[in-house]
């Protein structure tokens, strides 16, 4: 092959021909491994954007008759998608409202672990975060709000004063106040401000030992 374009177009001709006998089905390989795997590509492309279509009508029609059944199928057929978090979010909170507080954690665990390896801030775990420290609160059961935040990088304003609400209700009145008071700094809401004031101006002086 090296002294291929200098060869005339007999020795050419012959050159071709012993290396297609000797690499023919090698070549006959790649190219038939070429052809599937743009035919492939092409395949998967459009199957997936089918899916995210099917998943996403489903869950506009979630959204205008509020079915649970609907939900259930989008949880169901597209447990890993983002709208099947979102069911589970809206389906916690029905749960909740219903008194089954039970499956409302279950569910928004769910959410959290799914969002689990997030690089950044991701607002559906932050969301069911907030919405499970809700539970916690109600439920009375303050040292699962703090287990819930000490693994949280970036907490919100609202994260904060549920932390310090968890806080107060322990004897911790001064974590309470450290996070009252960044829950303040980080509050853009006016409402929001002037309840973490009252709770700051209610704290108790000493901690209970």
């Amino acid at each position: 092959m090296a002294n291929f374009f200098s060869a005339s177009q007999e020795e050419q001709q012959e050159i071709l021909l012993s290396f297609w006998q000797r690499f023919k089905y090698l070549i006959i390989f790649a190219f038939v491994a070429i052809v599937f795997s743009i035919v492939g590509s092409d395949y998967i492309t459009s199957s997936s954007q089918e899916e995210h279509f099917e998943t996403a009508s489903l869950y506009q029609s979630y959204l205008e008759t509020d079915d649970q059944d609907v939900g259930k199928r989008i949880i169901d057929a597209h447990s890993d998608s983002v709208y099947a978090d979102f069911v589970r979010l809206n389906e916690a909170k029905r749960n909740f409202q219903n008194d089954d507080s039970l499956k409302a954690i279950e569910l928004l665990k769910t959410v959290i672990n799914n969002n689990a390896n997030a690089a950044e801030f991701n607002p559906l775990q932050a969301t069911a975060k907030i919405r499970l420290a809700k539970i916690y609160l109600d439920n009375q059961d303050f040292n699962e709000v703090l287990s819930l935040f000490e693994s949280t990088d970036e907490l919100t304003s609202t994260m904060l004063e549920q932390k310090a609400d968890a806080e107060n209700a322990l004897g911790q009145f001064n974590k309470a106040r450290a996070s009252y008071m960044l829950a303040l700094q980080n509050s853009t809401n006016q409402s929001s401000m002037a309840l973490i004031n009252m709770k700051i101006s209610d704290l108790e002086g000493e901690e209970i030992e």
